[in-house]
C-alpha cells in the first residue's frame, strides 16, 4: 500500500507557511478544512495574491490510496526529525503552482478567487 500526500508551501508578501496535506491539491477547493491552510489565510487582513505550491509524494508501494489526517500528521512528525525523509523515503509524483487572489471581507470565508 502507498499512501499520497503533499506538502504546501503557501506565501505572500509578508509571510510563508509549510504543511502537509492528503492528495495532490491542484486548486484551492482541494486546501478546504485544512487547518493550516485556513490559519495562513485567516492572518491576512488586506487583498492580496498567494502563491501555492504542492509537491505530491508516495510513500510505500502498491495500491495508491489519499492519506488519513493521521498518516499525514505522521509524515509531518517524519519530516520534522529527519530533513531528508521526503527525498529519501517518498517518491515525487508531481508538482503544481497556483494562485488565489485573496479578499479577507469577502462573505462566509469564500473570499478567494483562482487566477
Amino acid at each position: 500500500m502507498a499512501i499520497m500526500f503533499s506538502k504546501v508551501t503557501m506565501r505572500n508578501d509578508y509571510n510563508e507557511s509549510e504543511f502537509f496535506v492528503s492528495g495532490f491539491p491542484q486548486e484551492a477547493e482541494d486546501l478546504e478544512g485544512w487547518t493550516a491552510y485556513h490559519s495562513f489565510l485567516d492572518e491576512i487582513n488586506e487583498d492580496t495574491i498567494v502563491n501555492v505550491r504542492t509537491e505530491a509524494y508516495l510513500y510505500g508501494e502498491g495500491e495508491t490510496f489519499r492519506a488519513t489526517p493521521e498518516e499525514v500528521a505522521y509524515m509531518m512528525m517524519r519530516e520534522e526529525r529527519d530533513p531528508e525523509f521526503l527525498s529519501g523515503h517518498c517518491d515525487c509524483i508531481g508538482e503544481s503552482d497556483f494562485n488565489i487572489h485573496w479578499h479577507p471581507d469577502e462573505l462566509f470565508g469564500q473570499g478567494f478567487v483562482e487566477l
